[in-house]
């Protein structure tokens, strides 16, 4: 706002003025302008000519308030004067303030003071003609003492008289005063920011500006460390939401035997295929097997949800099932014959299955095939221990990241305990430069836990920012509809353009979970595609008190099955509503159009007629919707299948 005030101002005055802009850098300087009730008339003008402006300082205005004190009128009689002995001199007024209280309203203020001195320069007994000057208020951009002390902010609020016509300077600058003037670098200067004031003696910051500088970089880092490692946040939170409900151990497999619901907090899951969940440890049980039973759709992440691999479908198995062995990071040792083998970076691995329903909607298929599955070290495959299979459906289950300072502990914990190259150089600095270190407890001074506190808020600010507002090119599907891919660009790597983009990274980590290039790359009839929106066709955020209509063309390219998910923008998860389940699919009595269209509404009543076709919302909740496409085929990848947005019932 700063930056686009000032230059908003400036630009303003240069139109009025047609002025140069090294002009107009005078009104900038941090350099003090002398006081007009401390010279003589013919002094003013000297200074005017030689050193391009000067100033009213003093108690010329009461507090807030643009009316001109009984001591004004001398001033500017004074100035009236001066004008008079040269005809053709224009002046800028420019209004200045401390930087106390709001900025939009000091540069307001600034300008209605400017727009009075004006005023009564143009009023009897002055008379000075209108168009040789000109009024603008540049509030506490400029100022030219501390804003920590009353005297700074005295002298800094003032109305200041430039020269606006650089042919009636009579003298230039010398060499000594050229390099008085911190145009280049930063010597004896107060530095006023969006961020801060920041006092500097002779190219030295003060002791107070330099530990608020480094409590500024300080919050800067936070904030990027959470924008690149959100991931590793959101699957710390998972684990620890499993352990919580008793499944804390590798062979504890959470199972939604009858889908998942509103009651488990998950970021954006479906409610159309049977979930099976649990983490690995390869740190305490060293290379693990997961004997995997055929018809599965699974992937498996590390703990900054970066690729181990695929089970299933999608898998080197090719949904036929078979044995996976997962090493830890830095395995040396012996590798048997007859297993899948995939290498984890991290000790902790997500493993999260899917089982498609049967034909007829139910789930025992998947159930049955669940019994089957068996998670044991390798160490203990001649006896391997049992796996416990664990009901979730109807459970409240929370497993998403905290966006307060829980978030960087969340963080601090995985570091602590992970393996010490889980991530690069560049990353291990940015995550002990805020206090987290492999190996070491996550344990910031008071100060600086102060400091993070409000970082963390900010960061998760940035992160729902970038969500919602990704600004990057590849993020929509089609070119004239809002849906959006959250594999920015189709890559599962975050890399679109050649290089590792973090802010594509975050926008999907804080909207999902699971990395696989199953989700991601063409590859007609397996896998699946995602196609996300939470906004109309207009661009305007979905509103759950507001209805809504979708049509779902004819055709639908999705071999297995296609659905459409309802979330609460705030958790990112399920809508809670009477509804058990906010979501329709091709597994629901939706009922078609003629032609093979279907109308969905969504909202928070039915309309009359409607209602399997309806999905309920929350009339005091924002919401997100996921398109899914399981088992997408070509229609979808060269796009002469296209999905409708969602249209406003008016």
């Amino acid at each position: 706002m700063l930056t686009a005030v000032s230059v908003v101002a400036l630009c303003a005055t240069m139109a009025v003025t047609s002025v140069s802009a090294q002009t107009l850098s005078r009104i900038g300087t941090d350099n003090r302008a002398q006081a007009i009730g401390e010279m003589t008339d013919a002094r003013v003008m000297v200074v005017l000519r030689s050193e391009g402006r000067v100033k009213m300082s003093g108690q010329f205005f009461e507090t807030d308030s643009t009316d001109l004190s009984s001591d004004a009128p001398v001033i500017l009689f004074k100035m009236a004067k001066v004008l008079e002995t040269l005809p053709e001199m224009r002046l800028a007024i420019v209004g200045h303030t401390d930087s106390e209280g709001d900025f939009a309203y000091n540069v307001d203020l600034a300008q209605r003071r400017a727009e009075a001195v004006r005023n009564a320069l143009l009023a009897e007994p002055n008379n000075v003609a209108p168009e040789r000057l000109v009024a603008m208020g540049a509030g506490p951009i400029s100022p030219v003492a501390s804003n920590l002390s009353d005297e700074g902010r005295a002298l800094n609020r003032r109305v200041e008289f430039v020269l606006l016509d650089e042919a009636l300077m009579e003298t230039a600058a010398t060499p000594a005063e050229t390099a008085q003037e911190p145009t280049r670098f930063i010597e004896n200067t107060v530095i006023e920011s969006l961020l801060g004031t920041f006092e500097f003696e002779k190219g030295f910051p003060t002791p107070d500006a330099t530990e608020r500088l480094f409590d500024m970089r300080l919050a800067y880092r936070a904030v990027e460390v959470i924008q690149q490692n959100v991931f590793g946040a959101s699957l710390y939170a998972m684990r620890k939401g499993y352990a919580d409900f008793g499944a804390g151990k590798p062979n504890q497999v959470l199972v939604w035997e009858n889908l998942m619901d509103a009651k488990s907090e998950f970021l954006t899951a479906n409610n159309t295929t049977v979930y099976a969940m649990t983490f690995l440890d390869l740190k305490a049980d060293g290379p693990t097997v997961v004997d995997a039973p055929p018809q599965l759709l699974g992937l498996l992440n590390d703990m900054w949800m970066r690729y181990v691999g695929d089970i299933g479908n999608a898998g080197p198995d090719k949904g036929e099932g078979g044995k996976f062995l997962i090493l830890p990071p830095g395995y040396e040792g012996e590798v048997p014959d007859g297993y899948y083998v995939m290498e984890s970076n991290t000790y902790g691995v997500w493993m999260a299955l899917r089982a498609f329903q049967d034909e007829d909607g139910t789930t025992t298929g998947a159930n049955e095939r669940y019994k089957k599955l068996q998670i044991y070290p390798l160490a203990k495959a001649d006896n391997p221990p049992p796996t416990e299979i664990i009901p979730a459906s109807g459970e409240e289950i929370l497993t998403v990241h905290s966006e307060n300072y829980a978030l960087l502990e969340e963080l601090g914990h995985l570091v602590e305990e992970e393996h010490p190259n889980a991530v690069d150089g560049a990353q291990k600095f940015l995550l002990a430069s805020i206090g987290m270190e492999f190996g070491k407890p996550f344990e910031p001074s008071a100060e600086d836990k102060e400091v993070l506190e409000s970082a963390s808020l900010v960061g998760a600010a940035v992160l729902r920012a970038n969500m919602w507002n990704y600004t990057g090119d590849q993020k929509y599907i089609y070119e004239d509809r809002k849906w959006w891919n959250p594999f920015v660009g189709g890559v599962y790597t975050f890399d679109p353009n050649g290089y590792l983009d973090y802010d594509a990274q975050a926008f999907f980590a804080a909207y999902a979970t699971g990395v696989t290039p199953a989700m991601a790359t063409k590859k007609p009839g397996v896998g699946s595609q995602y196609l996300c929106t939470h906004t109309d066709g207009e661009g305007v955020p979905l509103d759950g008190a507001k209805t809504y209509k979708l049509t779902i063309p004819a055709d639908v390219p999705a071999k297995d099955f296609w659905s459409v998910v309802v979330y609460d923008s705030a958790n990112r998860s399920m809508m809670a509503t009477s509804q058990e389940y906010p979501a329709i699919s091709s597994y629901s009595d939706a009922v078609a159009n003629d032609d093979g269209t279907i109308d969905l509404y969504f909202g928070p009543e039915a309309p009359e007629g409607k209602e399997n076709n309806w999905v309920e919302t929350d009339p005091a909740k924002g919401w997100t919707a996921i398109m899914r496409l399981y088992g997408p085929l070509e229609p979808f990848f060269d796009k002469t299948w296209k999905a409708n947005d969602f249209e406003l019932v008016e």
